[in-house]
This record gives structure tokens, sequence and C-alpha cells, in this order.
């Protein structure tokens, strides 16, 4: 049965651990990946062994995040799984560590409780924003590259701050991440402004097929599977 622990308790399960495997979900996005990256360098940063493990591979664009990719290099001591809410979206392929998860830290209100122990916030606007709280209470020196991990999770969750779960206190962490070196306008062009040639080609079918309805009140736009395997 899961145990819901509160920060001190999390705090000393991570202090504590050795050989930490930090597990994100599939198709990964910002949030799970910004935390697992801000997890994995504030550990080695005290001088622990860690690393990360995703079913699917991560896209190039998250390339500045610096991932060190779990390939076997330990025996996994400790697993800790990141924004992942239920056991069914870590993907069949790695699921020899999924089922045996330690800690999970979340802010999905929906988490199933699948692992040993919960630290839960669904207040907060995404997971890499308990990540900097909890990266802060251990006195773990927010560097640069830490700051860019959480700040992709932080914006990426809220549509670049626009979402209606933005709250104050995503704003306040996120300007501390800019005061810890965070490159806050290139990460912003990469994550919202820079698109692939196939995102593009759908967007160009997307547009297409646009209809309105009702004189111009509703806008519909559909794509089948055809267009999208095209």
């Amino acid at each position: 049965m899961t145990e819901v622990i509160d920060q001190l308790a999390v705090i000393g399960r991570l202090l504590r651990a050795e050989n930490v495997l930090i597990v994100s979900h599939k198709n990964p996005d910002g949030d799970t990946l910004g935390s697992a990256g801000a997890l994995l360098h504030a550990l080695k940063g005290l001088g622990k062994q860690a690393a990360v493990l995703c079913a699917d591979p991560i896209p190039a664009r998250y390339d500045y995040m610096n991932l060190e990719l779990f390939e076997g290099q330990f025996h996994p001591g400790f697993v800790v799984a990141v924004d992942v809410a239920s056991q069914q979206l870590f993907g069949d392929a790695i699921s020899a560590y999924t089922h045996r998860v330690d800690l999970c830290i979340d802010h999905h209100g929906s988490n199933t409780g699948y692992a040993d122990e919960l630290y839960l916030k669904p207040e907060a606007s995404a997971t890499c924003e308990i990540m900097y709280e909890l990266l802060t209470a251990m006195n773990v020196e927010i560097t640069a590259q830490i700051a860019e991990c959480i700040y992709t999770g932080l914006s990426t969750d809220t549509g670049c701050f626009l979402f209606s779960n933005t709250t104050a206190s995503a704003h306040r962490v996120a300007a501390d991440l800019m005061e810890a070196g965070a490159r806050v306008q290139d990460l912003n062009t990469i994550l919202f402004e820079n698109k692939s040639r196939a995102r593009m080609a759908i967007e160009l079918v997307a547009l297409q097929n646009l209809e309105y309805h009702f004189d111009g009140r509703c806008a519909l736009i559909y794509l089948t599977r055809q267009h999208v395997d095209n």
C-alpha cells in the first residue's frame, strides 16, 4: 500500500539513496524530463550515482539538459518516478523497473498510488515546481543547468505561463530560475517557436481541412491517421 509522505521525508529518502534510477513517462514531455534532469544533476552534484530511464527516445530539442541515460552502468538501489501518474504511462519496454518504484514525485491528482511512497502536490503547476521546492529545501545549489531543466517543465506544463494552472508561485519560481542563470529567451524559442518539418506539414494539412459552421461561430479542424502517417 502506498504511503503518502511529506517534504521532510522525501528529502531524507533522497539524501540516503544510492545508485538512483530516475524514471520518466513514455512519450516524454518537458515536465517529466525537466524533473528528471533537475534531480539527476542535483544528485550527481551531491556525489551520488544516478541516471534517467525512459521507454521512448528523448527528443533532440531537449539535448541542452545533458541527461545521462541509464544503460545498465549500475544496479539501481533506489527508483524514483517523476511526473508519472500511473504504471501504464511508463511503457512496457522498461517494465523490469517500473513495478519496483520506491518513490513517486508528482503533481497529478489522478495519481494511482503505485509507488511504495508518494509525494504529491496537485496544487503545483508542474512537477518541476515541486522539484524546485525540494532541491531548495535540500540546500542544493540551483546551477544554471538545473535551472534550465526546471524551467523547461514549468513553462511547458503552463503553456509558457498562459494556461489556467499558472499560479503566482510558478511566476516566482521562474524569476528565481532566471536569476540562477536559466537562458529563458533561448529556451522559449526552442520550446515554443521552433517547429520540425513534420510538425509544419501536419499543421498545413490541418489548416487545409479547416471548416466553419454556424455562420462562422464554430471552427472545425480534423486530421485522419492517414494524414499523420504521411
